[in-house]
């Protein structure tokens, strides 16, 4: 070996040491945040901060470090700080009296393509404006306009069930439910005709089942791991089988958009040809330039109608079916909700309308007091800190990420008595002034979810259809407790929820 060769190895070495050696310091001044300004929490491994340990079980790890640190603490993503808060009028505080200090959701690890134009992703006065866009597209009257479709979508979920009562056979409730929240949103949100719910190897559904299953994979990780390094991973990640199964619905949605502006498709009532109608008619008149510029670019369609699709899926779905869970435990409640059926629709095959499932108070009592007992999604009400802030004599350092664990707030004694107990009572004259950042299926604030009107509409719908119909009821293989587990954002019954359907 020469000597140029030799020194070249050697600067080679010296440099890949003196980069780790930064990298080290880096991360550990990073991990050391919370501790500077006196905020408990868990000790943060080099690598992973405290996401090996949140991931092991999100629900029962977060009630350990609850129990521990107190209302207020801080844990560690890689080297991103998230700061737990628990006190509820500090959560106000955050999301609803300051929420121009904490506008914006958590940076995401990795976001590229057209989700890095969704709504959930987008920050400032472009969410704003976007914001703005959206939000007739989830009016009442827009509502209302779904409300045959998701009706219809209902009535191949029944012949789905009434299939398994032929056969004498329970039902896995939790697939059923994934097959309809497609169904719905596939056609109200673009008119595709899918067969996801009696085909279980419909293309669609297996490709965001899959999708799903490995969001969380270790690329996630290495994003995590080396933020100075997401750049390249963003670039690999195109390669995966995740990345492919999203392109494959991101070019779908796109093939959609450019029929429908070339005339080749049908003009139909759908959120995207509500958006398209928006993009056409609404431009910004904001910017500095003298442009009449659309506030709602193509980038923008394809990826809201993406998230409404992701977002809307897994979580309605998962809510649809612990519904039913409680309805087969608590057969009274059945009764209940029957009776108001039968008074606002007294005919036996009489259609449902917006108005009158809005006019049935216990049915969402029920709902209600189902969300809260099994929250869709657990960690995911969260927003960012940019500035140095202090919340009722509480530093939040700038760059924290405000993490809000919905499931455990929804199971505090202190917001709700007997917290684990069933008991739609407590939503018979609302919430009180206490409990109103107490409940938080839909999140609080500015940001609160979009498409609550939509999904609380679509169960609804199905549960109208199944209590007119059956009667239903527990079995041997209906695990009660649920087991939980939250493999990403939202809680899911390990072994599914099977129920038993019998004919009135």
């Amino acid at each position: 070996m020469d000597i140029s060769t030799l020194a070249v190895i050697m600067a080679l070495f010296a440099v890949t040491a003196v980069s780790a050696v930064w990298w080290v310091l880096n991360r550990r001044h990073q991990q050391g945040l919370f501790r500077r300004h006196g905020i408990p929490g868990p000790r943060p491994d080099l690598l992973d901060g405290n996401w090996a340990q949140l991931k092991e079980d999100r629900i029962e790890v977060m009630e350990h470090w609850i129990k521990e640190y107190g209302k207020v603490f801080g844990y560690y993503v890689g080297g991103v700080p998230h700061m737990v808060l628990t006190d509820v009028e500090m959560i106000k505080q955050c999301f609803v009296r300051n929420a121009s200090t904490f506008h914006d959701r958590p940076p995401l690890p990795i976001c590229t393509g057209p989700f890095a134009s969704c709504i959930i992703a987008l920050e400032g006065d472009e969410w704003k404006k976007i914001r703005a866009v959206l939000n007739p597209c989830f009016s009442a009257s827009k509502m209302k306009l779904m409300t045959q479709i998701m009706g219809s979508c209902a009535d191949a979920m029944i012949e789905v069930v009434e299939d398994h009562v032929k056969k004498g056979e329970t039902v896995e409730m939790y697939r059923v439910s994934q097959g309809l929240s497609l169904d719905v949103i596939a056609k109200c949100a673009f008119a595709w005709q899918v067969d996801c719910q009696k085909n279980p190897n419909d293309p669609l559904l297996l490709s965001i089942r899959k999708m799903f299953v490995e969001a969380d994979d270790g690329i996630l990780r290495h994003a995590i791991r080396f933020p100075i390094l997401c750049k390249i991973i963003t670039s690999l990640i195109s390669f995966t089988s995740y990345i492919k199964t999203l392109t494959r619905i991101f070019d779908n949605v796109r093939q959609v958009i450019e029929l429908r502006r070339k005339g080749q498709s049908p003009r139909t009532t759908d959120m995207l040809q509500m958006m398209l109608d928006a993009q056409a008619g609404i431009l910004d008149n904001t910017n500095n330039t003298g442009e009449r510029k659309k506030l709602m670019e193509d980038r923008h369609l394809v990826g809201n109608c993406f998230i409404f699709l992701a977002a809307g899926y897994e979580t309605t779905a998962t809510s649809l079916a612990f519904v039913i869970h409680l309805l087969a435990k608590y057969p009274e409640e059945q009764d209940r909700i029957l009776k108001e059926l039968n008074k606002v629709f007294p005919e036996k095959d009489q259609d449902l309308t917006y108005d009158g499932v809005q006019e049935l108070k216990r049915l969402d009592m029920v709902i209600c007091e189902s969300l809260r007992l099994y929250p869709p999604v657990v960690l995911f009400v969260s927003r960012h800190c940019r500035q140095d802030t202090t919340i009722m004599g509480q530093l939040i350092p700038a760059e924290a990420n405000i993490i809000v664990p919905t499931w455990h707030i929804h199971h505090d004694p202190e917001h709700w008595p007997e917290p684990f107990k069933f008991d739609p009572e407590r939503f018979a004259e609302g919430l009180n002034t206490s409990q109103s950042a107490a409940y938080l299926p839909f999140g609080l604030g500015p940001r609160v979810c979009i498409g609550k009107r939509f999904a609380l509409l679509e169960i609804k719908m199905a549960l109208c259809k199944l209590i007119r119909k059956y009667r239903i009821r527990q079995c041997k293989e209906t695990q009660d407790p649920v087991k939980l587990v939250v493999p990403t954002a939202a809680i899911n019954p390990e072994k599914g929820i099977s129920v038993k359907f019998e004919h009135r």
